[in-house]
């Protein structure tokens, strides 16, 4: 089990409107995009594990909408959403992303979320291309790095729980 867990999470910055996030899982593609795009799944991995996810709705096809809302231990309510734009099952999605918590609401951005298989193992990158330097600087600043990582790490765990796809 720990080997599930030993891959990181990596995040760079290669334009001045991008966030890069890049992780392997031991997992096949087809498990990899399941649990990424099923709310049964999405349930049990998404978020920073102190916070309750009180809000999972996916309506998973083009012109579709995601909403994920997080509670904090202090009651403080973290809201994403989206439409999706793009859907190439098992390998790419393309959708929109804001978030909204005490009437703030950050512009959209666009997320591309590319899932590459070989030998057995995925590599899942997702590309955030920020309307902005300054609202991809508030993204980064806003502890999005350690959040990203124990979520991917969730995301890890949970894959080790589902059957072979």
């Amino acid at each position: 089990m720990a080997a599930r867990n030993s891959r990181k999470l990596s995040v760079t910055t290669p334009s001045d409107r991008e966030i890069v996030l890049t992780r392997t899982f031991d997992a096949p593609r087809a498990a990899v995009f399941e649990a990424w795009t099923k709310p049964e799944h999405v349930r049990k991995w998404y978020g920073c594990a102190v916070f309750d996810f009180v809000v999972c709705d996916i309506d998973f096809r083009v012109g579709g909408r995601y909403r994920f809302t997080m509670r904090t231990p202090e009651g403080v309510e973290h809201t994403m959403a989206g439409v999706y734009r793009e859907i190439v099952a098992p390998k790419r999605i393309v959708c929109t992303e804001h978030y909204e918590t005490h009437g703030f609401r950050r512009e959209d951005a666009i997320v591309t979320v590319v899932f590459d298989e070989q030998d057995g193992t995925t590599t899942l990158t997702s590309t955030i291309v920020h309307p902005s330097r300054e609202q991809r600087d508030g993204h980064l600043n806003s502890g999005m790095e350690h959040g990203a990582g124990e979520t991917f790490d969730r995301l890890a765990e949970h894959l080790a729980t589902m059957a072979v796809v």
